[in-house]
This record gives structure tokens, sequence and C-alpha cells, in this order.
């Protein structure tokens, strides 16, 4: 059981690193906010394609991302309405995950 969680926690992790990495891209990135919220959205979902309906499993990816979208934030200033938005998404699909 020890080893299924570890091997899970990796795996986590490395999707989350990949999501971020995509994410800081875009943060950088010259095109408009808009379509670069929209692209992020589609990295956020690709994010969480793995855990499936688990409802919890949803929830603990999404907190865990909100929590690494507020360290990116505090860490790259002149990006803050990027990752705000970011993090309202976030946001709204927790809310979701409390009323369905």
């Amino acid at each position: 059981m020890r080893e299924e969680y570890a091997s899970l926690s990796l795996v986590m992790s490395t999707r989350l690193d990949t999501c971020m990495e995509a994410l800081r891209f875009l943060a950088r990135s010259s095109e408009l906010q808009a379509n670069r919220l929209l692209t992020a959205e589609l990295r956020i979902r690709d994010f969480l394609t793995p855990v499936g309906t688990n409802r919890a499993a949803q929830r603990a990816a999404l907190e865990e991302l909100d929590n690494a979208v507020s360290r990116e934030a505090e860490l790259r200033p002149r990006e803050a309405s990027f990752w705000q938005e970011i993090s309202d998404f976030i946001a709204r699909r927790l809310a979701t995950l409390n009323f369905d």
C-alpha cells in the first residue's frame, strides 16, 4: 500500500510539474490574454484527466495546482493577472465539486 501511494505521488508530482511548465510558458507568451487563458484551461483539464471522475482526487489535484499557482504568482508579480485568472478558474472548478 505504501509503495502504491509513493508511486501515485510521483506520478502526480510529474503531472503537476508538466502542467506548471506549460502554464509558465503561457504566462510569458506574447499571445493575447484571452488566448493564453483558453490554452491554460485546456492544460489544466489535461492535468485532471488521469484522476477521472473521482471527486476526492480531482479536489486534491486542484488544490495542489492552486498552491503551485499561488507560489508562482508570488515569484512573478509581473504576471500576476494571468496567475489570478488561473486561480479563479481553479476556484470555479473546486466550487462545482462542492455543489454536484
